[in-house]
C-alpha cells in the first residue's frame, strides 16, 4: 500500500511562512527592545541614587562648614581671647554662642582643657570623645569638624531637653528587644583660639545631636522630591523621614543585615531595603566615619521601587499591545499578498487538473486560459504565458493529429520545433540562474564593503575619542596632584575614580583601534632581533607591582641559551601584558603566576599559567572571539570588554605564530604562544612590501 501524502495549498504555505517569519522577528525585537529599555531604566535609577547620595552628603556636611566658619570668625575676635583670662570678659562671646541656633551645645575651653563656659549642665563630666575632640582642635591649630558617637551613659552632663532628644526607642521586631538605643551620634565642630603670638590658648566647640533629628532629612527631601533619607548607628535608624503605606515613623527600627555588614566593612551598599511587607525601596548607603577611622554610622538614601516597577510594567504592556496591533495588520497584509500570489497559480492548477481528467484539450480550456487574470509578478506571469502557449500548442497538435494522421512526418518536425522551444526555455532558465548568481556575488562584495566601512568607522571613532580622553586624563592628573588647589579626601577619591575610569576607557579604545587596524591591514610591524628573556623581564618589571598589590606570586622561568628572535618588541610586549593582566585579574589572593620561555623545534614558546578561577569548557572555544565575556553580563565581577585575548591572537598571527590555551575550571589557565625562529617568512614579507 502507498502512504497518502499530506498536502496543503500554496496560499496556506505562504501565509504560514509569513506568519512564522513575522512572529520570530517581532519576538526578537520585543526581547531586544525590552532588554534595552529595562537596562536604561536601571541605569537611570542608579544615576538618581548616586546624585541623591551626593546631595545627602552636602546636607550632612553643611553643619561642619557653617559652624567652622562661625567659630573661626568668633575665635579671631579680641573679646574671645579676653574671655580666657577674665571670666567676665566674654559675655558677648557667650551670647553669640547661645544665639546661634544651628548647634545644640557649645563649650569654651582653655589650653588646660578646663571648660570656661558652656550650656551643658555639668562641665566636669563631659563625654570622653568630646574632651578628645577639644584636644585635637588645639593640637592641630585649625578648625575641625567630624562625627562622633557618645555612649548614652555619658550624656549625664547634658541638659534634660538634650537628653530627651538623644533617646531613641528601639522597636521590638523579634530579634532586637525593645529599649533605648545606648549610643548617640553627634556632629562636632571646633576652632582654636590663638593669642597675639600665634600660639593656641584655647578653643571653641559646638555640636549637634543627630538622634531624632530630621533637619538633614527634610532639607534633603526638599531638594530630591519622592526620596527619603535615614541615618543609622550600629544597624539602628536614629533619624529618618521615611514614609510607608501603614507607618510614618521608622526611627528605632533595625536596618537590613546585608546593609549593616557592608557599611561596617567600609564599603558602599547598593540594593533594596524592605520598609514594609509590600513596600520595597531602592537604596544606597555609605559609611559615616568617626575618629580613629572607625565606622559605626551609615547615611542612606532611597526611593520607592513601585515607580520603577510601574514604568517597566507599562512599558511591557504598551509594547505588547503595539506588537499585537502590528502583527494583526501585518497578517492582514500577508493574507492579501499570499492570496494575490497564489490565485493565478491555483487557477492554473485547477485547469491542469481538468485537462488531465478530460485527457484532451478543448476550446473551452483555451478560452479559460485567455480569460484568466494576469499576475503582476514577473515569474508567475511568465509561467502563465508559457502554460497558455503550451496548451494552445497542444490543442493545435491534437487537432492536427486527428485531421492529418497521415502526415506523421510533419508532426515529427513540429515536435522537433517544440523541443527546440523547450531547449530555448531551458537556456533562458540557465541564463536567469547565472544572473541570480551574479547578483549573489555582487551582494557578497557589498557585504565585504560594508564590513570594511564598519572597521574604518570603528578606527575613526576610536581615534577621535582618544584626544578628549587624553585631555580628561591630563586635567584629572593635575587636579589629583592638587596643582590648582587643595582637595578634601572625598574630592581626591572621586578624582582618582575619574582618572582610573578614563585610563581604563583609553585602554579599551586603544584595543579597539588596534583590532580595527589589523582587520583593515593598516598596522605596521617594526621588527628587530631581540632576546626573549629581555622582553619578558621588562614586562614582568612593570606588572610585578600589580601582582604584589593583590598578594600574588610572579615567577619567571626561561631556558638558558635561547636564540635571539626577529619580531616587533612593542607588539609582543603588548601580548605579554594582556596575558599577565588577565592572570592577575582572575587569580585570587595568594595565587601564583608563572611565565615560562622555551625553544620547541624552530619556534620560541612563551607560556603564561596561573592558579586562578579557570574557564568553563563551554566558553573555551569562544574566548578568542572579540567582545566575548565568560560571565553573565548582569552579574559580572571582573571589568573588561573581551578584547585582550582576541587582540593578542591577531598580533601573534601577524608574526606568523600561533596561540594555544589550556584551562581547567577552578584550577587555573595556561596560555602559550609560539613564534617562528626562521627569518624566511619575514624576508618574504619584507620583499612583498618593497615590491608594493
Amino acid at each position: 500500500m502507498f502512504r497518502t501524502k499530506t498536502q496543503t495549498s500554496l496560499q496556506r504555505v505562504l501565509l504560514s511562512s509569513f506568519m512564522n517569519v513575522l512572529l520570530i522577528a517581532m519576538c526578537l525585537f520585543m526581547v531586544f527592545a525590552i532588554s534595552v529599555l529595562f537596562r536604561r531604566i536601571q541605569s537611570s535609577t542608579q544615576s538618581l541614587l548616586n546624585r541623591s547620595m551626593t546631595i545627602a552628603w552636602q546636607e550632612y556636611n553643611r553643619f561642619f562648614e557653617q559652624e567652622k566658619t562661625f567659630l573661626t570668625t568668633l575665635a579671631a575676635m579680641q573679646e574671645t581671647r579676653s574671655c580666657l583670662h577674665s571670666p567676665d570678659g566674654g559675655s558677648d562671646v557667650v551670647q553669640a554662642m547661645q544665639a546661634e541656633t544651628e548647634h545644640d551645645f557649645w563649650l569654651i575651653v582653655d589650653r588646660n582643657g578646663e571648660v570656661l563656659a558652656t550650656n551643658l549642665a555639668d562641665r566636669e563630666h563631659l563625654p570622653a570623645p568630646l574632651q578628645e575632640f577639644s584636644r585635637d582642635v588645639m593640637k592641630n591649630g585649625t578648625a575641625l569638624g567630624r562625627s562622633e558617637v557618645f555612649p548614652l551613659s555619658e550624656m549625664a552632663a547634658f541638659p534634660q531637653n538634650l537628653r530627651r532628644k538623644a533617646l531613641v526607642k528601639v522597636r521590638d521586631d523579634g530579634k532586637q528587644k525593645a529599649g533605648y538605643f545606648p549610643y548617640v551620634l553627634v556632629q562636632l565642630a571646633g576652632a582654636p583660639i590663638s593669642d597675639e603670638t600665634g600660639g593656641t590658648v584655647g578653643c571653641l566647640v559646638t555640636g549637634r545631636i543627630l538622634n531624632n533629628d530630621t533637619s538633614i532629612a527634610r532639607a534633603y527631601s526638599n531638594l530630591v522630591p519622592n526620596s527619603f533619607l535615614s541615618i543609622g548607628v550600629e544597624g539602628i535608624r536614629i533619624a529618618a523621614n521615611i514614609r510607608g503605606a501603614h507607618q510614618t515613623d521608622f526611627v528605632g527600627m533595625k536596618q537590613p543585615d546585608e546593609l549593616v555588614n557592608t557599611v561596617k566593612s567600609g564599603r558602599r551598599y547598593v540594593g533594596t531595603s524592605q520598609i514594609e511587607p509590600n513596600d520595597i525601596h531602592l537604596a544606597t548607603t555609605e559609611p559615616i566615619p568617626i575618629s580613629g577611622g572607625r565606622v559605626t554610622g551609615a547615611l542612606s538614601v532611597g526611593i520607592p521601587s513601585n515607580g520603577v516597577t510601574t514604568i517597566k510594567r507599562d512599558t511591557f504592556i504598551t509594547m505588547l499591545i503595539a506588537l499585537m496591533i502590528c502583527f494583526s495588520i501585518s497578517m492582514t497584509a500577508a493574507s492579501f499578498i499570499s492570496r494575490k500570489i497564489s490565485h493565478p497559480i491555483a487557477c492554473l492548477s485547477r485547469l491542469a487538473d481538468e485537462i488531465s481528467d478530460n485527457e484532451s484539450i478543448t476550446e473551452r480550456h483555451i478560452n479559460h486560459l485567455i480569460n484568466c487574470e494576469a499576475s503582476n509578478i514577473k515569474e508567475i506571469d511568465h509561467l502563465q504565458s508559457c502554460f497558455k502557449n503550451m496548451t494552445i500548442t497542444l490543442f493545435e497538435k491534437c487537432k492536427e493529429n486527428e485531421a492529418y494522421m497521415e502526415e506523421l512526418e510533419q508532426d515529427r518536425i513540429k515536435l522537433h520545433l517544440l523541443t527546440e522551444e523547450l531547449q530555448e526555455a531551458n537556456t533562458r532558465l540557465e541564463k536567469r540562474v547565472e544572473e541570480r548568481t551574479k547578483d549573489l556575488e555582487r551582494a557578497v562584495r557589498e557585504l565585504k564593503t560594508l564590513n570594511h566601512l564598519k572597521t574604518q568607522f570603528l578606527a575613526n571613532v576610536s581615534h577621535e575619542l582618544r584626544t578628549p580622553l587624553h585631555s580628561i586624563i591630563g586635567f584629572s592628573e593635575m587636579l589629583y596632584d592638587e596643582l590648582y588647589g587643595e582637595l578634601n579626601p572625598m574630592q581626591k577619591d572621586y578624582i582618582a575614580i575619574v582618572l582610573n575610569s578614563a585610563r581604563h576607557l583609553l585602554q579599551i579604545i586603544s584595543d579597539i583601534l588596534d583590532i580595527s587596524c589589523i582587520e583593515s591591514d593598516k598596522i605596521t610591524l617594526y621588527k628587530e632581533e631581540v632576546a626573549m628573556e629581555d622582553l619578558i623581564k621588562s614586562v614582568v618589571t612593570i606588572m610585578r607591582p600589580q601582582a604584589e598589590e593583590k598578594g600574588l606570586s610572579l615567577i619567571t622561568k626561561t631556558a638558558g641559551g635561547l636564540p635571539r628572535i626577529y619580531l616587533d618588541p612593542s607588539r609582543i610586549k603588548q601580548v605579554l601584558s594582556n596575558l599577565l593582566s588577565n592572570s592577575i585579574k582572575f587569580t585570587p589572593k595568594g595565587g601564583m603566576i608563572t611565565i615560562e620561555a622555551f625553544q620547541q623545534g624552530d619556534e620560541i614558546g612563551v607560556a603564561v599559567s596561573d592558579t586562578g578561577i579557570g574557564i568553563k569548557e563551554e566558553h573555551q572555544k569562544n574566548v578568542f572571539n572579540e567582545f566575548y565575556q565568560c560571565e553573565d553580563p548582569y552579574r559580572r565581577r571582573f571589568e573588561g570588554v573581551g578584547l585582550g585575548l582576541p587582540l593578542s591572537k591577531k598580533l601573534v598571527e601577524l608574526h606568523h605564530g600561533r596561540i594555544e590555551m589550556e584551562s581547567t575550571y577552578g584550577a587555573g589557565t595556561k596560555i602559550t604562544f609560539f613564534l617562528p625562529l626562521l627569518r624566511e617568512p619575514y624576508e618574504k614579507e619584507r620583499k612583498q612590501d618593497n615590491d608594493a
